[in-house]
């Protein structure tokens, strides 16, 4: 077992364990209360699934929370809960998969126990998959195909990324989902669900080294597992915008638009981190000037995606009533060609630079969201450290840079754009 002493944020450190299966351990101490969160993040998201196989992560989260070779069906909630655990959950993305819980700090043998239960020795039968299945149809449905804003986003998605798994959607196709098997979901298991697959982070009033004995205690006889992973087929460049109109179950037009722009790693996450408060954060912003200020819109977002590869700058509004969105568009036209034709004001900057930090600093303020950063941009970026100096780049970012990133990633031909709508008789004239 390997162990380094890492920065975090202010007087804290964070203490890195990688095991020699390849588990990595990251402990935060926390000295508030007497609790901590434990949560545990594998390296798989909807990037890594195969094609035809959309929304196997996804619907996989959801079969960890059924029965163990230990542990019947229903039995890990009941334990869980009846030992003080608040905010249980799970959740798949894109590119990883995390289970979360908070508990009192004499539990942590427990919730190590039954983690380790889930990683190794989940019982997967074909009546339990079946009915999950159902489950995730029944999500599908409502988040998506009875929600006019999950059917925009996912069409934006599948518009952007035509070949890149991104554009799939991270509950799945409808007709992939008929397909699997459970089959399909034992071999996903097998490939992703490994020590070396995976990052447990535990931030909370707890002892370092007390907490790598307890994993090694429960995980340490795991053997790591055979996954030669495959990259994802590479987006072809886009040379022209992309357009979709969608008539919807809407009140009002609206639209959803991305922009192409590198992935989370790349060095332009900052300056876009900056163009996207400059642009729609707050009263004063330029698209809230230029698109609610003049009644055009009735709300107006914008900023980048954080995604392991390429991702979307995205920005996102609904007209107002008896507004068309194209009007709006051409407005946001406008205001980006401002943008890539002049730097912005010093005082621009500096309040964009002001809220940005704010966010970040609110965002940490638990140990719930402390562990969510770490295992995040441990998977992410390979490294959670790399993310610590997020508030360092943005305050470096110039003026010039923010006119640099407008100019590079804000071009129309480099940006994909879905229109919803309203299908009814009382759409916009």
């Amino acid at each position: 077992m390997e162990k380094k002493t890492l920065p975090f944020f202010g007087n804290s450190r964070a203490s890195r364990y990688r095991f020699s299966n390849g588990l990595r351990l990251i402990v935060v101490e926390s000295r508030v209360a007497p609790v901590f969160s434990y949560q545990t993040w594998y390296d798989v998201g909807s990037r890594d699934e195969e094609a035809g196989l959309s929304g196997i992560a996804h619907l996989f989260e959801h079969m960890m929370f059924k029965e163990t070779k230990r542990l019947k069906h229903g039995e890990f909630d009941r334990l869980m809960e009846s030992n003080g655990a608040r905010d249980l959950n799970a959740f798949t993305s894109t590119d990883y998969t995390a289970y979360v819980q908070s508990l009192p700090v004499e539990k942590l043998d427990l919730v190590a126990g039954l983690e380790s239960q889930r990683m190794h020795e989940l019982r997967l039968t074909k009546e339990l998959f079946d009915s999950e299945r159902e489950v995730v149809h029944n999500e599908r449905k409502q988040r998506t195909e009875n929600n006019p804003e999950g059917q925009m986003f996912e069409a934006l998605q599948a518009l952007a990324f035509v070949r890149h798994p991104y554009g799939r959607p991270v509950i799945g196709w409808e007709e992939d989902l008929n397909r699997m098997t459970i089959d399909d979901c034992r071999r996903f298991y097998s490939r992703y669900y490994a020590p070396d697959n995976a990052v447990i982070v535990v931030v909370g009033d707890v002892k370092p080294d007390k907490v790598a004995a307890t994993i090694r205690k429960h995980y340490g006889k795991f053997s790591p597992g055979e996954l030669r992973r495959t990259e994802p087929a590479q987006e072809p460049p886009q040379h022209e915008e992309r357009v979709r109109e969608m008539k919807l179950n809407l009140q009002v037009e609206k639209v959803y638009a991305g922009y192409k722009i590198p992935g989370a790693s790349h060095r332009d996450q900052a300056a876009l981190s900056v163009l996207g408060s400059v642009m729609s954060t707050g009263r004063s912003s330029r698209l809230y000037r230029a698109l609610v200020d003049k009644g055009l819109t009735m709300d107006v977002s914008a900023g980048p995606g954080t995604a392991k590869d390429e991702s979307l700058f995205y920005v996102s509004f609904a007209a107002q009533a008896g507004k068309k969105a194209q009007t709006a568009l051409s407005a946001l036209d406008a205001q980006v060609a401002l943008l890539q034709h002049d730097v912005v004001t010093a005082e621009e900057l500096e309040r964009a630079k002001a809220k940005l930090k704010t966010e970040f600093f609110m965002g940490l303020g638990t140990n719930v969201a402390r562990a969510n950063f770490v295992g995040q941009f441990e998977i992410v970026l390979g490294d959670f450290t790399k993310a610590l100096t997020a508030i360092e780049e943005i305050n470096e970012v110039s003026l010039e840079e923010v006119r640099n990133v407008a100019r590079r990633y804000l071009p129309r031909q480099n940006r994909c754009v879905v229109v919803g709508l309203p299908a009814g008789p009382g759409g916009a004239a």
